[in-house]
């Protein structure tokens, strides 16, 4: 373990030292723009430069603001006609943000760095998970436990040593979005929970920036531009259009319960991929000054992965009466957002307190109880302790603890719940489980809901679930 830990801070030492030297690296070539590279010439090899340059009838000229490097290095996308030499500039220049290094974070911010966006800001409190690696693209197994941003990051000076990169290792929240947003042309919620995305939205309100928004969840993605104005972009006809905000579409938060996340309903891999590169896409075409017409405002584009099919529908329009994005809007400032929406911004803090006390059991006590009942088995044996497994069936033929029986959460009401109620009735002990002992805490108080006072102390549930049966009493149990 000791050997371990070391190795751990050598890794880190180096990392720290790479990533001064590549700064230190950028820094040196971001001063060093040939655009005029005759201007330090002495004046004999001016002399002698003109008196060539007389001799020969063809001259070279190439963009005001694009050194040779970027020519060659972006010539691909400079090609066409939509972006040029005058895109490739403005893209040079543009500051983007992209909030969330995940599954739609990081292939977004690939292309981004590869397109040459001057200056990308990667917001992620969170560190890299193995159960991240198969959809986040930055990450590698050698960046577990490491940030999320600071990972992303690394890559992308690997990828593009001429931009600037900046993480920032914080939870976003109305202490600092607006701070930190305010430094970026344009933003991109990348984010996995409604909170960030009603945050995300009155910032750019408040700050006059278009939010490019994504989501993903399992085969299906879906993608928008939110809060474009017309007069930032000198190509547009009517300067007066303005695209509809978050809150134009959706003035209400849903219910918490009605929110589905990658970690608990999952997610393929290449949905986010297919979603985040059309962030980028999307994010280019802004930056370089295509019009509304041609970048999806007012539309919701929808990908199913399941028969891939692409569909986009239309958005209400813009409410002239927005609390955010009105020409009097009630919001100026940035509120608390887990408080407006009901809903935790940090899914794996997530722990409902539902229960009393006397009705949860922990995961060494369930044990205890589990083993004794083996023991105390005989043929007049006539209580039993029954697990119920409220998971998914996908979740419980994964990995699930020996006797456990299978009623997923969104299936268990009617006869499913009576067949529960006859066994507690019988004084049987029932224990409820389920992947974090939240999902178990709903389930077992609908059945002490239903039940005579005298059978409800039979009624349990697994305090922090299957994730504390594995740290307390089977390492060997995986954890997703």
């Amino acid at each position: 373990m000791d050997r371990i830990q070391k190795l751990e801070k050598e890794i880190n030492n180096l990392r720290k030292a790479l990533q001064e030297k590549e700064s230190e690296l950028f820094e040196m070539k971001r001063n060093w723009m040939p655009v005029h590279p005759n201007n330090n010439l002495n004046q004999e090899d001016a002399a002698q430069l003109q008196q060539h340059n007389l001799k020969n009838v063809t001259k070279v000229y190439y963009g005001d603001k694009l050194p040779k490097w970027a020519i060659e290095r972006y010539s691909r996308q400079i090609l066409l006609p939509d972006i040029g030499v005058q895109g490739q500039e403005k893209l040079c220049a543009a500051k983007v943000l992209v909030v969330g290094a995940g599954g739609l974070g990081c292939p977004a911010s690939v292309y981004l760095a590869g397109a040459g966006v001057g200056e990308i800001g990667i917001v992620d409190y969170d560190s890299v998970d193995l159960t991240n690696i198969h959809r986040q693209i930055l990450h590698t197994e050698r960046d577990q436990n490491t940030s999320k941003a600071e990972s992303a990051a690394d890559t992308l000076r690997s990828i593009n040593s001429h931009i600037k990169i900046t993480p920032y290792t914080v939870q976003l929240d109305s202490n600092n979005a607006l701070g930190i947003a305010s430094r970026y042309d344009v933003i991109l919620d990348c984010s996995d929970n409604v909170p960030t995305r009603y945050l995300l939205n009155d910032v750019c309100a408040i700050a006059k920036k278009p939010l490019i928004s994504g989501s993903a969840l399992k085969m299906e993605g879906q993608l928008t531009v939110y809060g474009y104005r017309a007069d930032r972009n000198h190509n547009e006809k009517d300067l007066s259009h303005q695209g509809p905000c978050y809150r134009c579409v959706f003035p209400n938060p849903p219910p918490a319960e009605a929110v589905g996340s990658c970690s608990a309903n999952g997610v393929a891999g290449p949905v986010p991929g297919v979603i985040g590169a059309l962030q980028a896409l999307e994010a280019i075409k802004l930056i370089v000054g295509q019009t509304h017409e041609k970048l999806l405002v007012g539309r919701l584009l929808i990908f199913d992965g399941e028969d891939v099919t692409f569909r986009t529908v239309k958005l209400r329009p813009r409410n002239s009466q927005c609390a955010a994005c009105s020409e009097s809007p009630t919001i100026t400032r940035l509120v608390d957002y887990e408080a407006f929406c009901k809903a935790q911004a940090k899914e794996k803090d997530l722990d409902l307190q539902i229960l009393s006390p006397e009705y949860r059991i922990t995961a060494s006590q369930l044990e205890e109880q589990l083993k004794k009942l083996i023991l105390e088995v005989d043929s007049n044996q006539k209580e039993r302790h029954l697990l119920v497994d409220v998971r998914s069936e996908a979740e419980f033929n994964m990995c699930r603890i020996d006797g456990a029986v299978n009623y997923p959460i969104d299936q268990f009401r009617g006869d499913k719940v009576d067949e529960i109620l006859r066994m507690v009735n019988d004084k049987n002990q029932v224990t409820f489980v389920c992947r974090r002992g939240n999902d178990s805490q709903i389930a077992a108080k609908m059945v002490i809901d239903l039940i005579d006072e005298e059978h409800k102390g039979n009624v349990k549930d697994l305090v922090g679930g299957l994730h504390a049966w594995s740290d307390s009493v089977d390492r060997d149990f995986p954890i997703y």
